[in-house]
């Protein structure tokens, strides 16, 4: 498959949601960006609130991949979002937890950097494509994030003894991120090694929250070829759970 290429980002000082917008007309190589949304998205109809300024949302149409394969477009954009901060001019060190979220080292914690949110649209005239956004905290001081468990780059980046992020900083991180992401959306089938390298789930013991209420607990073992979570309980038993099935996955205990 040849590489994936963008368009030119489409830059907004604010918008409703750069998922909303890139919805509105799905062209494959479609890049929406925002500093500001006032109506920004999570999975699961989560709202994803953030200070004017503060925050950076991408939004990319990407080909839709064999059905096989499309659990795997929000994994490797959470991917690409992590690599580009730790390995960036201003890096932080970060890693991913299964299925949508970037953490980064702060204060002696790991905390929410990035969530990521898919949106598929399969009736798309031209071919079935899938929308897909990662919500960066860049700028937020401690009191602009809405739970304790978040993090900024900036916050990030202070606690790693790193420099404030000067002008350009963005437009680096944008750039780097849709570099990356068009090399592994291309080679879906081969990301995930380097996804399962950096995702602090496999190993953990963690519970995941089901709809209706139910939850599997055990140790996370796995990330399968499908991009679905592999759990074994304490019984031996391995339980296989698709991202859109997933209401939470939390520490168990």
């Amino acid at each position: 498959m040849p590489r994936l290429s963008w368009d030119a980002p489409e830059w907004h000082p604010t918008i409703d949601s750069t998922n909303l917008e890139a919805l509105r007309d799905p062209r494959p190589g479609r890049v929406v960006v925002a500093d500001h949304q006032s109506a920004g998205l999570g999975r699961r109809g989560r709202s994803w609130p953030a200070p004017p300024g503060s925050a950076l949302a991408l939004s990319v149409v990407v080909p839709a991949p064999a059905p096989s394969l499309l659990g795997w477009v929000p994994l490797v954009t959470g991917l690409a979002v992590a690599q580009a901060l730790s390995h960036s001019r201003y890096a932080v060190p970060t890693v991913l937890k299964w299925p949508n979220d970037v953490l980064a080292r702060d204060e002696g914690d790991w905390r929410k950097v990035c969530g990521v949110l898919a949106q598929a649209v399969p009736d798309n005239p031209a071919g079935p494509v899938v929308v897909v956004g990662a919500g960066i905290n860049v700028d937020q001081l401690r009191e602009d994030l809405p739970v304790p468990t978040a993090t900024s780059w900036r916050l990030a980046r202070a606690g790693a003894g790193g420099a404030i992020l000067p002008d350009g900083a963005r437009e680096e991180l944008v750039d780097d991120v849709l570099g990356r992401l068009a090399d592994l959306v291309t080679d879906l089938a081969g990301a995930g090694p380097a996804y399962r390298k950096l995702c602090s789930t496999i190993g953990a013991r963690v519970q995941v929250h089901l709809p209706g209420s139910g939850t599997a607990t055990g140790t996370a073992v796995d990330v399968d070829d499908a991009g679905a979570l592999v759990v074994e309980g304490d019984d031996g038993r391995r339980t296989v759970h698709l991202a859109g099935d997933v209401v939470h996955v939390r520490p168990a205990g």
